[in-house]
Protein backbone atom coordinates (compact mmCIF):
# COMPACT_ATOMS: atom_id res chain seq x y z
CA UNK A 1 0.00 0.00 0.00
CA UNK A 2 0.87 3.57 -1.37
CA UNK A 3 -1.01 6.08 0.01
CA UNK A 4 -0.03 9.22 -2.17
CA UNK A 5 -0.55 7.14 -6.05
CA UNK A 6 -3.68 5.33 -4.45
CA UNK A 7 -5.55 8.82 -3.17
CA UNK A 8 -4.48 10.70 -5.76
CA UNK A 9 -5.66 8.90 -8.85
CA UNK A 10 -9.13 9.49 -8.58
CA UNK A 11 -10.52 6.88 -6.78
CA UNK A 12 -11.28 9.02 -3.60
CA UNK A 13 -11.94 13.08 -3.18
CA UNK A 14 -11.64 13.92 0.28
CA UNK A 15 -8.13 12.73 1.76
CA UNK A 16 -6.55 15.75 2.30
CA UNK A 17 -2.58 16.01 2.55
CA UNK A 18 -2.04 17.77 5.34
CA UNK A 19 1.66 17.10 6.37
CA UNK A 20 4.44 15.41 4.95
CA UNK A 21 3.52 11.69 3.51
CA UNK A 22 0.06 12.40 6.01
CA UNK A 23 -3.32 12.17 5.20
CA UNK A 24 -6.26 12.73 6.70
CA UNK A 25 -10.38 11.66 6.20
CA UNK A 26 -13.95 11.20 7.89
CA UNK A 27 -14.47 7.41 7.55
CA UNK A 28 -17.25 5.58 9.28
CA UNK A 29 -17.96 8.54 11.57
CA UNK A 30 -14.32 9.11 12.35
CA UNK A 31 -11.68 11.75 11.62
CA UNK A 32 -8.68 9.50 10.37
CA UNK A 33 -4.76 10.07 9.32
CA UNK A 34 -2.75 8.16 7.76
CA UNK A 35 1.53 8.61 8.13
CA UNK A 36 3.04 6.43 4.54
CA UNK A 37 6.73 5.87 6.27
CA UNK A 38 9.28 3.54 4.35
CA UNK A 39 7.98 0.45 5.94
CA UNK A 40 4.35 0.15 7.07
CA UNK A 41 1.29 3.21 7.30
CA UNK A 42 0.48 4.38 10.32
CA UNK A 43 -2.73 5.44 11.57
CA UNK A 44 -5.13 6.90 14.04
CA UNK A 45 -8.57 8.07 14.86
CA UNK A 46 -8.72 11.58 15.83
CA UNK A 47 -12.34 11.85 16.96
CA UNK A 48 -15.54 10.14 16.21
CA UNK A 49 -19.27 11.09 16.83
CA UNK A 50 -20.76 11.21 19.98
CA UNK A 51 -21.65 8.00 21.63
CA UNK A 52 -20.55 5.99 18.26
CA UNK A 53 -19.37 2.73 19.58
CA UNK A 54 -15.25 1.42 19.16
CA UNK A 55 -15.29 0.39 16.61
CA UNK A 56 -11.87 -1.98 15.41
CA UNK A 57 -10.06 1.15 13.01
CA UNK A 58 -7.00 -1.20 11.50
CA UNK A 59 -10.31 -4.03 10.23
CA UNK A 60 -12.04 -0.81 8.88
CA UNK A 61 -8.95 0.17 7.00
CA UNK A 62 -7.47 -3.08 5.79
CA UNK A 63 -11.09 -3.54 4.77
CA UNK A 64 -11.31 -0.28 2.90
CA UNK A 65 -7.35 -0.60 1.10
CA UNK A 66 -8.52 -4.42 0.47
CA UNK A 67 -5.02 -4.80 1.99
CA UNK A 68 -5.98 -8.94 1.83
CA UNK A 69 -5.54 -9.03 -2.00
CA UNK A 70 -1.96 -9.45 -2.86
CA UNK A 71 -0.72 -6.19 -5.41
CA UNK A 72 2.55 -8.19 -6.32
CA UNK A 73 0.79 -11.25 -7.16
CA UNK A 74 -1.76 -9.37 -9.39
CA UNK A 75 1.04 -7.37 -10.97
CA UNK A 76 2.64 -10.74 -11.74
CA UNK A 77 0.07 -12.43 -13.50
CA UNK A 78 -0.82 -9.35 -15.59
CA UNK A 79 2.84 -8.86 -16.50
CA UNK A 80 2.85 -12.45 -18.10
CA UNK A 81 0.14 -11.26 -20.29
CA UNK A 82 1.67 -8.07 -20.84
CA UNK A 83 5.33 -6.82 -19.78
CA UNK A 84 4.12 -3.61 -19.58
CA UNK A 85 2.63 -4.39 -15.97
CA UNK A 86 6.50 -5.65 -14.69
CA UNK A 87 7.46 -1.70 -15.06
CA UNK A 88 3.96 -0.40 -14.37
CA UNK A 89 4.43 -2.48 -11.15
CA UNK A 90 7.36 -0.75 -9.92
CA UNK A 91 6.53 3.10 -10.91
CA UNK A 92 2.74 2.96 -9.25
CA UNK A 93 3.53 0.44 -6.26
CA UNK A 94 1.18 -0.15 -3.62
CA UNK A 95 -1.51 1.69 -6.07
CA UNK A 96 -5.00 -0.16 -4.59
CA UNK A 97 -8.51 0.04 -5.37
CA UNK A 98 -10.36 0.67 -2.57
CA UNK A 99 -13.62 -0.55 -0.96
CA UNK A 100 -15.10 2.63 -0.20
CA UNK A 101 -18.91 3.38 1.03
CA UNK A 102 -21.22 2.74 -1.48
CA UNK A 103 -23.66 6.08 -0.54
CA UNK A 104 -20.37 7.79 -0.29
CA UNK A 105 -19.10 6.42 -4.00
CA UNK A 106 -22.28 6.93 -5.50
CA UNK A 107 -22.90 10.67 -4.99
CA UNK A 108 -19.30 11.33 -5.10
CA UNK A 109 -18.99 9.78 -8.52
CA UNK A 110 -22.20 11.75 -9.84
CA UNK A 111 -20.19 14.74 -9.48
CA UNK A 112 -17.08 13.06 -11.56
CA UNK A 113 -18.75 13.49 -15.00
CA UNK A 114 -17.21 16.06 -16.81
CA UNK A 115 -15.13 16.90 -14.50
CA UNK A 116 -11.44 17.24 -12.97
CA UNK A 117 -10.17 15.95 -9.59
CA UNK A 118 -9.96 19.40 -8.46
CA UNK A 119 -13.36 21.00 -8.84
CA UNK A 120 -15.08 17.59 -8.00
CA UNK A 121 -12.95 17.51 -4.34
CA UNK A 122 -14.57 21.37 -3.86
CA UNK A 123 -18.37 20.26 -4.47
CA UNK A 124 -17.78 17.22 -2.48
CA UNK A 125 -16.49 19.04 0.41
CA UNK A 126 -19.31 21.69 -0.10
CA UNK A 127 -22.01 18.54 0.01
CA UNK A 128 -20.19 17.24 3.27
CA UNK A 129 -20.34 20.81 4.89
CA UNK A 130 -23.97 21.22 4.14
CA UNK A 131 -25.21 17.88 4.53
CA UNK A 132 -23.07 15.93 6.38
CA UNK A 133 -22.55 16.16 10.66
CA UNK A 134 -19.11 17.71 12.20
CA UNK A 135 -16.73 15.51 13.99
CA UNK A 136 -15.12 17.85 16.64
CA UNK A 137 -11.01 16.01 16.88
CA UNK A 138 -8.63 16.42 19.93
CA UNK A 139 -7.30 19.29 17.47
CA UNK A 140 -10.25 21.39 17.45
CA UNK A 141 -10.91 21.43 14.08
CA UNK A 142 -14.37 20.24 12.29
CA UNK A 143 -14.33 17.40 10.04
CA UNK A 144 -18.03 16.51 8.46
CA UNK A 145 -19.41 13.24 7.46
CA UNK A 146 -20.12 12.15 4.34
CA UNK A 147 -24.27 12.78 4.27
CA UNK A 148 -26.81 10.05 4.88
CA UNK A 149 -29.19 9.81 2.42
CA UNK A 150 -31.79 10.40 5.59
CA UNK A 151 -29.86 13.71 5.79
CA UNK A 152 -30.09 14.96 2.15
CA UNK A 153 -34.09 14.26 1.67
CA UNK A 154 -34.78 16.62 4.77
CA UNK A 155 -33.99 19.20 2.16
CA UNK A 156 -36.82 19.74 0.32
CA UNK A 157 -35.41 22.09 -1.87
CA UNK A 158 -32.23 20.23 -2.34
CA UNK A 159 -31.77 21.40 -6.15
CA UNK A 160 -31.92 24.50 -5.58
CA UNK A 161 -29.62 24.45 -2.57
CA UNK A 162 -27.07 22.93 -4.67
CA UNK A 163 -27.38 24.69 -7.59
CA UNK A 164 -26.28 27.90 -4.74
CA UNK A 165 -23.21 26.07 -3.76
CA UNK A 166 -21.83 25.61 -7.52
CA UNK A 167 -23.28 22.22 -8.90
CA UNK A 168 -24.88 23.49 -11.76
CA UNK A 169 -27.04 20.90 -13.78
CA UNK A 170 -25.78 17.99 -11.49
CA UNK A 171 -27.77 19.52 -8.46
CA UNK A 172 -31.05 17.73 -10.22
CA UNK A 173 -29.16 14.47 -10.44
CA UNK A 174 -28.77 14.35 -6.71
CA UNK A 175 -31.67 15.62 -5.61
CA UNK A 176 -33.89 13.14 -8.32
CA UNK A 177 -31.53 10.19 -6.93
CA UNK A 178 -32.15 10.67 -3.09
CA UNK A 179 -36.00 11.06 -4.07
CA UNK A 180 -35.46 7.36 -5.74
CA UNK A 181 -33.70 6.41 -2.75
CA UNK A 182 -35.89 6.95 -0.36
CA UNK A 183 -38.59 4.73 -1.80
CA UNK A 184 -36.79 2.09 -0.22
CA UNK A 185 -37.05 1.68 3.68
CA UNK A 186 -33.16 1.62 4.43
CA UNK A 187 -31.95 3.58 1.12
CA UNK A 188 -28.18 2.04 2.05
CA UNK A 189 -29.06 -1.32 2.32
CA UNK A 190 -30.77 -1.30 -0.38
CA UNK A 191 -27.19 -0.45 -2.53
CA UNK A 192 -25.39 -2.91 -0.38
CA UNK A 193 -27.39 -5.47 -1.19
CA UNK A 194 -26.27 -5.03 -5.09
CA UNK A 195 -23.12 -6.84 -3.95
CA UNK A 196 -24.60 -9.86 -3.99
CA UNK A 197 -25.83 -9.56 -7.40
CA UNK A 198 -24.68 -10.43 -10.72
CA UNK A 199 -21.95 -7.45 -12.17
CA UNK A 200 -24.87 -6.74 -14.79
CA UNK A 201 -28.00 -6.71 -12.76
CA UNK A 202 -25.73 -4.31 -9.74
CA UNK A 203 -24.63 -2.70 -13.10
CA UNK A 204 -28.63 -2.28 -14.42
CA UNK A 205 -30.13 -1.33 -10.86
CA UNK A 206 -27.12 1.51 -10.59
CA UNK A 207 -28.14 3.16 -13.69
CA UNK A 208 -31.81 3.31 -13.06
CA UNK A 209 -30.23 6.42 -10.51
CA UNK A 210 -30.33 10.36 -12.18
CA UNK A 211 -27.13 11.03 -13.39
CA UNK A 212 -25.70 7.64 -13.19
CA UNK A 213 -24.16 6.22 -17.10
CA UNK A 214 -22.40 3.21 -17.30
CA UNK A 215 -18.68 4.63 -16.51
CA UNK A 216 -20.20 5.65 -12.85
CA UNK A 217 -22.29 2.65 -12.21
CA UNK A 218 -18.95 0.56 -13.14
CA UNK A 219 -16.82 3.09 -10.91
CA UNK A 220 -19.89 2.00 -8.03
CA UNK A 221 -19.40 -1.72 -8.94
CA UNK A 222 -15.83 -1.85 -8.77
CA UNK A 223 -15.38 0.30 -5.44
CA UNK A 224 -17.81 -0.54 -3.51
CA UNK A 225 -20.13 -3.73 -4.63
CA UNK A 226 -17.28 -5.86 -5.30
CA UNK A 227 -17.44 -6.59 -8.82
CA UNK A 228 -13.51 -6.71 -9.36
CA UNK A 229 -14.21 -7.33 -13.33
CA UNK A 230 -15.84 -3.66 -13.62
CA UNK A 231 -13.76 -1.82 -16.35
CA UNK A 232 -15.07 1.83 -16.33
CA UNK A 233 -13.80 3.45 -19.47
CA UNK A 234 -12.97 7.26 -19.46
CA UNK A 235 -10.85 9.71 -21.65
CA UNK A 236 -7.70 7.85 -20.64
CA UNK A 237 -8.40 4.50 -20.25
CA UNK A 238 -10.45 4.81 -24.11
CA UNK A 239 -6.57 6.21 -24.88
CA UNK A 240 -4.94 3.06 -22.86
CA UNK A 241 -6.62 1.06 -25.29
CA UNK A 242 -6.32 2.81 -28.51
CA UNK A 243 -2.53 2.87 -28.48
CA UNK A 244 -1.45 0.80 -26.13
CA UNK A 245 -3.48 -2.61 -26.72
CA UNK A 246 -5.13 -2.35 -30.29
CA UNK A 247 -2.10 -2.18 -32.46
CA UNK A 248 -0.29 -5.06 -30.30
CA UNK A 249 -3.34 -7.36 -30.13
CA UNK A 250 -4.07 -7.53 -34.24
CA UNK A 251 -0.03 -7.70 -35.58
CA UNK A 252 2.47 -10.29 -34.19
CA UNK A 253 1.98 -10.98 -30.70
CA UNK A 254 5.51 -12.22 -30.41
CA UNK A 255 7.23 -9.12 -31.78
CA UNK A 256 4.86 -6.78 -29.07
CA UNK A 257 5.74 -8.99 -26.14
CA UNK A 258 1.72 -9.97 -25.51
CA UNK A 259 0.76 -13.22 -24.42
CA UNK A 260 -3.00 -13.73 -25.08
CA UNK A 261 -4.83 -16.55 -23.11
CA UNK A 262 -5.38 -19.15 -25.55
CA UNK A 263 -9.59 -19.92 -24.12
CA UNK A 264 -10.28 -16.14 -25.41
CA UNK A 265 -7.53 -15.55 -27.65
CA UNK A 266 -9.88 -15.50 -30.64
CA UNK A 267 -12.65 -12.99 -28.60
CA UNK A 268 -9.78 -10.85 -28.03
CA UNK A 269 -8.92 -10.51 -31.27
CA UNK A 270 -11.86 -9.94 -32.76
CA UNK A 271 -13.19 -7.02 -30.09
CA UNK A 272 -9.74 -5.42 -31.09
CA UNK A 273 -10.66 -5.26 -34.80
CA UNK A 274 -13.59 -3.71 -34.04
CA UNK A 275 -12.78 -1.22 -31.50
CA UNK A 276 -9.97 -0.12 -34.12
CA UNK A 277 -13.28 1.31 -35.88
CA UNK A 278 -14.31 3.61 -33.43
CA UNK A 279 -12.33 6.48 -33.02
CA UNK A 280 -14.68 8.34 -29.55
CA UNK A 281 -15.69 6.13 -26.79
CA UNK A 282 -19.66 5.91 -27.56
CA UNK A 283 -21.83 3.35 -26.30
CA UNK A 284 -20.93 0.83 -28.34
CA UNK A 285 -17.43 1.30 -28.43
CA UNK A 286 -17.52 1.56 -24.33
CA UNK A 287 -18.66 -1.91 -23.68
CA UNK A 288 -15.94 -3.09 -26.43
CA UNK A 289 -13.38 -2.00 -24.46
CA UNK A 290 -14.25 -2.99 -21.22
CA UNK A 291 -14.71 -6.31 -22.34
CA UNK A 292 -11.16 -6.55 -24.30
CA UNK A 293 -9.88 -5.51 -20.86
CA UNK A 294 -12.12 -8.17 -19.23
CA UNK A 295 -10.85 -11.23 -21.21
CA UNK A 296 -6.96 -9.74 -20.78
CA UNK A 297 -7.02 -9.03 -17.61
CA UNK A 298 -9.47 -11.42 -15.51
CA UNK A 299 -10.07 -11.60 -12.83
CA UNK A 300 -9.34 -8.74 -11.33
CA UNK A 301 -9.42 -6.82 -14.84
CA UNK A 302 -11.09 -3.92 -12.76
CA UNK A 303 -7.51 -3.56 -10.78
CA UNK A 304 -5.67 -3.57 -14.18
CA UNK A 305 -7.48 -0.80 -14.82
CA UNK A 306 -7.13 0.80 -11.94
CA UNK A 307 -3.05 0.61 -12.15
CA UNK A 308 -3.40 1.38 -15.80
CA UNK A 309 -5.18 4.49 -15.20
CA UNK A 310 -2.94 5.83 -12.63
CA UNK A 311 -0.45 5.06 -15.07
CA UNK A 312 -1.72 7.23 -18.04
CA UNK A 313 -2.30 9.89 -15.65
CA UNK A 314 -0.05 13.22 -15.75
CA UNK A 315 1.43 14.40 -12.22
CA UNK A 316 -0.81 17.95 -12.95
CA UNK A 317 -3.35 15.28 -13.09
CA UNK A 318 -3.21 14.20 -9.66
CA UNK A 319 -4.41 15.78 -6.42
CA UNK A 320 -1.19 17.29 -4.65
CA UNK A 321 -0.43 19.55 -1.63
CA UNK A 322 0.69 22.92 -3.45
CA UNK A 323 4.24 22.83 -3.15
CA UNK A 324 4.53 26.54 -1.94
CA UNK A 325 2.21 26.25 0.10
CA UNK A 326 2.04 23.24 1.88
CA UNK A 327 -1.04 22.01 3.36
CA UNK A 328 -0.04 21.72 7.20
CA UNK A 329 1.21 24.93 7.12
CA UNK A 330 -2.16 26.33 6.22
CA UNK A 331 -3.87 24.94 9.69
CA UNK A 332 -3.90 26.61 12.89
CA UNK A 333 -3.32 23.25 14.79
CA UNK A 334 -0.82 21.21 12.78
CA UNK A 335 -1.47 17.27 12.65
CA UNK A 336 0.88 15.96 15.27
CA UNK A 337 3.79 14.29 13.86
CA UNK A 338 3.08 10.15 14.31
CA UNK A 339 5.84 8.28 15.22
CA UNK A 340 7.95 6.38 12.32
CA UNK A 341 7.53 2.69 12.22
CA UNK A 342 9.92 -0.45 11.08
CA UNK A 343 7.83 -2.93 11.43
CA UNK A 344 7.64 -4.90 7.76
CA UNK A 345 5.24 -7.44 8.82
CA UNK A 346 2.64 -4.87 9.07
CA UNK A 347 0.96 -3.02 6.12
CA UNK A 348 -0.88 -0.73 8.66
CA UNK A 349 -0.46 -0.10 12.41
CA UNK A 350 -1.81 1.84 15.28
CA UNK A 351 0.07 4.76 16.30
CA UNK A 352 1.66 4.78 19.61
CA UNK A 353 0.23 8.16 19.94
CA UNK A 354 -3.35 6.87 19.33
CA UNK A 355 -6.22 7.97 21.56
CA UNK A 356 -9.21 6.92 22.44
CA UNK A 357 -12.59 9.13 21.39
CA UNK A 358 -14.71 10.03 23.79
Amino acid sequence: LRLDPTLTCGQAFRWKPTGDNEWTCSLWNHAVALKQTPDTVLYRSLGSLDMEPVVDLEAELRDYFQLSVSFESLCSEWSQRDPHFSDLGKSQQGVRTLRQPVVENLFTFIATSNNNIKRITMLIDKLCVRYGTPIVTELGTAFHTFPTIAQMAKDCDMEDTLKELGFGYRAKYYAKTVEMLTRHSDPEQFLLSLRNQSFENARAELMKFSGVGPKVADCVCLMSLDKIDAVPIDTHIWQVAQKRYIGRILGDNMQSGMNLPAESKDQIVELARQLKTHKTAGNKAYELAQQLFIKLFSPYAGWAQGLLFSGDLEPKDKKKPDAKKPAASKRKHPLPDIAAATDTKQPLRRSTRQRTAK
